[in-house]
């Protein structure tokens, strides 16, 4: 499915009140909202005065104006024309981003009420609205806490696939593109607009830049402390040419560090790229052979696949008779025709930047013949062997690259 997200900023109401048709009352309304720097959730409590903004537009309006009446409509229909004109509309997700103000959200809340008067939009089903938390101008910290906002929705939006993702930097606030820009490049993604009083969709084009995320790996326990701690310090023994790049992607806020948008964008393109779990000692040992180690690694990956969209699928959680698994679940699998058996532990958790992460500590696992053996020995070597479990903390780092490459 492929998925167009687009900033909304004002452009419906500016382009109304150009348009000549605005009354005094109109006018008075919305200079209000903006002059106010109304929030978004302060809508609730102006709903009779933004009846009065939306009353004005209706289907005779948007007909009348035909693409013309907002920067977003007008990219959008383009987008969809000249880009996607094979896709099946069932194929196709629209996201309206707003910005945290009441005009932001008003705006939002008219154009997915009316897109699907256009025929290319004909299913209103397809068309969500999202707002972006503290994005606004009149804070300069709330605006960039609003940024990181913005990231980790796009990031949520894709759900882990950027292939079939679109971005649409038409409408919205342009102090957004130069973030939005840098994210399509690093993600190498799509990116549209339409200049004002002009027809021509102009799409950015890929830059093939090399990143390189050689600092993420080799300081990658700074970072992840960084996602999860207050760190008050960069620790010694790193290159004054490597702490001038990890500053680059720090925000200071005394006395504490954190990512900055820049910083979130590359980090969270680093852990897409580069799968992190935890293994016990025992596990380590077990997967020296390397037919092992392979099928171990296609497991796990499984294993977060399977976590990741359904947690309560019951492979998940399979039952082992006479066993105290503890704080374990088994994890039930069959991977090169072989059963697997993982006992593992998630641990769910809030980045200091508001993403949801899970980590998984895997503590025992049995391939194949350890599975299938005399009596199902294999549980009672779990029995055994749990005792053996001191600690799941040994990182363990699988590079997609690098499996792509055997």
């Amino acid at each position: 499915m492929k998925k167009i997200i687009t900033p909304v900023g004002t452009s419906l109401f500016e382009n109304y009140i150009e348009s000549g048709r605005a009354d005094t009352n109109f006018k008075t309304v919305y200079m209000g909202f903006k002059n106010n720097k109304k929030r978004a959730d302060e809508l609730d409590k102006e709903q009779n005065r933004a009846k009065k903004i939306k009353e004005v537009f209706n289907k005779e309006y948007f007909r009348d104006n035909n693409i013309n009446a907002s920067a977003e409509i007008k990219s959008l229909i383009k987008i969809k024309k000249e880009k996607l004109k094979e896709l099946k509309e069932d194929d196709l997700k629209i996201y309206l981003l707003y910005s945290d103000t009441a005009l932001g959200r008003l705006a939002a809340e008219i154009i997915k009420d009316f897109l699907p008067q256009y025929d290319e939009f004909k299913d209103a089903k397809i068309i969500e609205i999202r707002e972006i938390k503290n994005l606004q101008i009149w804070n300069e910290k709330d605006f960039k806490k609003g940024l990181i906002n913005l990231i980790l929705t796009i990031n949520d939006i894709a759900g882990g696939n950027y292939q079939n993702l679109i971005i649409n930097i038409t409408g919205g606030y342009k102090a957004t593109i130069p973030y939005l820009t840098i994210l399509a490049q690093v993600n190498r993604l799509p990116i549209y607009y339409i200049f004002e009083d002009t027809e021509d969709l102009i799409e950015i084009p890929y830059i093939p830049i090399d990143i390189n995320y050689s600092i993420f790996e080799k300081h990658k326990d700074l970072f992840k402390k960084l996602e999860k701690e207050n760190i008050t310090k960069i620790p010694k023994g790193i290159s004054e040419e490597e702490r001038k790049d990890i500053v680059s992607l720090l925000e200071e806020a005394q006395p504490y560090y954190s990512l900055n948008p820049l910083g979130i964008i590359l980090w969270e393109k680093y852990k897409r790229n580069n799968e992190v779990f935890y293994i016990s000692e025992l596990v380590g040992n077990y997967i020296k052979d390397k037919q092992k180690k392979d099928i171990f690694e296609k497991s796990i990956l499984e294993l977060k696949r399977r976590y990741s969209q359904n947690p309560f699928d019951p492979d998940l959680n399979h039952g082992i008779n006479g066993v105290n698994l503890g704080n374990f679940r088994c994890f039930k699998h069959k991977e090169n025709n072989l059963q697997i058996r993982i006992l593992y532990e998630i641990s769910e958790w809030k980045t200091n930047y508001g993403q949801k992460e899970f980590d998984i500590h895997i503590g025992n696992i049995k391939i194949g013949n350890d599975v299938h053996n005399v009596e199902s020995e294999y549980v009672r070597d779990f029995q055994r062997e749990i005792q053996k479990i001191q600690n799941t903390n040994l990182i363990y780092t699988l590079s997609k690259s690098n499996r792509e490459v055997r």
